[in-house]
């Protein structure tokens, strides 16, 4: 009697384990077909390395979808009053107005009204001051 109540319950769950939804996927998913940009700093930090910033975007509908990969060894970090070398984020700007700062390396700009507009990332410290590294770009919604 216990091994027909156990099969019946490994059954149920089996069963009901294969009637799962298909999972989302996530907003920040990169999107193929997008152009890939590379901007290099004029600003050289003590030890002599430069740093640098490689732009992925690509445009879905009204969303524009980016990454944005910066070497050396950069860490996106929240505003904090003490700038510190190698840590930051990017500021988005869409035309000549500010869309947002952004904290992570891949991001997605949602909603952007049609038309043709010249999008500016700029790397920013961590307590808001620039590094003097920025890519424009034109982009079609």
């Amino acid at each position: 009697m216990k091994k027909s109540m156990m099969i019946i319950i490994c059954l149920v769950t089996l069963a009901l384990g294969g009637c799962k939804e298909e999972q989302q996927k996530p907003e920040s998913e990169s999107v193929s077909g997008g152009e890939v940009m590379e901007v290099l700093s004029k600003h050289t930090t003590s030890d002599k390395k430069d740093i640098s910033m490689t732009i992925h975007h690509s445009v879905k509908g009204q969303d524009i979808y980016l990454e944005c990969i910066i070497t050396p060894n950069f860490e996106f970090k929240e505003n904090i009053d003490t700038k510190k070398q190698g840590e930051g984020q990017v500021v988005v700007y869409l035309g000549d107005k500010k869309w947002g700062n952004f904290t992570k390396g891949a991001f997605m700009l949602k909603d952007v009204p049609k038309g043709k507009h010249n999008l500016t990332v700029k790397l920013v410290h961590n307590d808001l001051t620039e590094y003097g590294i920025e890519q424009t770009f034109q982009v079609e919604i």
